[in-house]
């Protein structure tokens, strides 16, 4: 556990003030000033800004292509872009990529998504994991998240869980937008065509409270020009937000609205994470499908939960 930064200044200011005329003395209040840095570094480390750690791990890796797939056959036979842009990073095994509303596995047995375009009871879903096998379950449950204050946002059921190749992908905390940073946050979001491009945070609340009440808005970022995010207008919706923390894509949201050519908005899912998993408790018939627990990420190691 790390001291308080203000504890340990507080620590320093006294130790310079006393007077050590004993050699031992001042030996034991060097190896106590050397530890008060560490833990001055350490706690630097602990506060360390995401905008800046995400910008680091996204423009590390922009020599590639957006699009995810070279290949697609009828929207269920997928062949992975080479080039991708994101290749080796997890988490778009865990994205639906077949036809349809979007929707991204949040467990192996639970997918979210759009409420007011949603893959209902019945729906086929295809995922693609990291060597191009495509995996289909069908959706036997859902239900719509906090409908009386508006979310827009579909939990649903699969008929078997995911294989452990498509890890589903985390969550943030309530409280990760304390640890944005001064700078803006870049995000990723995938549109129709499987395109992975780049955007920017900008306003952690929207004008659309007519969809949902807690929510983010984004504008497409020109950081990486052969990688800006497009909006299509028409088809996108369900469709994942997220951001890269270390290797591993963490889900923020999904798109809902598009407006102009370069803005989009979406529900903050953090705000609705204990609504969504008292939804998976009491959500259809599975028992091993109601014991499953939303994957959170840590500030602190272990980051992922």
């Amino acid at each position: 556990m790390l001291v308080p930064r203000s504890n340990l200044r507080t620590g320093i200011s006294e130790i310079a003030r006393c007077s050590c005329s004993n050699r031992f003395v001042k030996c034991a209040t060097a190896i106590l000033l050397m530890f008060i840095a560490c833990g001055l570094k350490a706690a630097d480390h602990e506060h360390l800004e995401l905008a800046a750690a995400v910008k680091s791990s996204f423009l590390s890796r922009t020599n590639g292509v957006a699009r995810l797939f070279s290949k697609s056959v009828n929207g269920t036979e997928f062949e992975r872009h080479p080039k991708f842009w994101l290749r080796g990073v997890s988490g778009p095994e865990a994205i639906h990529v077949g036809s349809g509303a979007g929707a991204t596995a949040v467990t192996p047995w639970h997918v979210l998504g759009a409420n007011h375009w949603k893959q209902d009871v019945g729906a086929h879903l295809c995922f693609c994991d990291a060597v191009g096998n495509t995996v289909t379950r069908t959706v036997v449950a859902g239900t719509e998240i906090r409908s009386d204050i508006k979310s827009d946002i579909w939990l649903a059921v699969l008929d078997k869980a995911l294989p452990n190749p498509i890890a589903p992908l985390p969550l943030m905390p309530a409280d990760w937008t304390n640890h944005i940073g001064s700078e803006p946050l870049l995000v990723t979001a995938m549109n129709q065509r499987s395109e992975f491009g780049l955007a920017t945070l900008v306003s952690l609340q929207t004008s659309a409270s007519a969809w949902f009440r807690y929510g983010c808005s984004y504008c497409s970022s020109d950081l990486a020009p052969n990688l800006v995010f497009l909006p299509l207008r028409a088809g996108d919706s369900g469709r994942p937000i997220m951001t890269l923390f270390e290797k591993n894509l963490v889900l923020l949201g999904h798109i809902t609205l598009e407006y102009g050519y370069s803005n989009f908005a979406g529900p903050d899912y953090s705000r609705y994470a204990a609504d969504i998993q008292s939804a998976i408790a009491s959500l259809g018939t599975n028992n091993i499908a109601k014991t499953q627990k939303l994957r959170m990420v840590n500030f602190t190691p272990p980051y992922l939960q």
